[in-house]
C-alpha cells in the first residue's frame, strides 16, 4: 500500500470518533429540546389546574423533568469541553 492510502485509512479511523462524538452530541441537544417543550408544557397545565392532586402530580413530573435536564446539560457539556471538569 502506498503512504497516500495508509494516511486515508488511518484517518478515516480516528475521525470516526469525532463523527460518533459530535452525533452523540446532536442526539442528546435534541432530547433536551424535547425535554424543555415537555417542560413548558407542563408548566401550562399546572397554570391552568385547580385540582390538588393534579398539582401534586405535576409538580412531581416537573420536578423529576427538571433533574433529567439538568443532568443532559451537564453531560452535554463536559462532552463540548472535556478538559472542564
Amino acid at each position: 500500500m502506498k503512504i497516500k492510502k495508509l494516511l486515508h485509512k488511518l484517518q478515516a479511523f480516528f475521525d470516526t470518533d469525532k463523527y460518533k462524538k459530535r452525533q452523540h452530541i446532536e442526539e442528546l441537544k435534541k432530547i433536551l429540546l424535547k425535554l424543555k417543550k415537555k417542560e413548558r408544557q407542563i408548566i401550562d397545565a399546572l397554570q391552568q389546574t385547580d385540582d390538588d392532586c393534579l398539582t401534586k402530580h405535576y409538580q412531581t413530573e416537573l420536578e423529576i423533568i427538571r433533574a433529567q435536564r439538568k443532568k443532559g446539560i451537564e453531560v452535554l457539556q463536559q462532552l463540548k469541553n472535556p478538559n472542564k471538569s
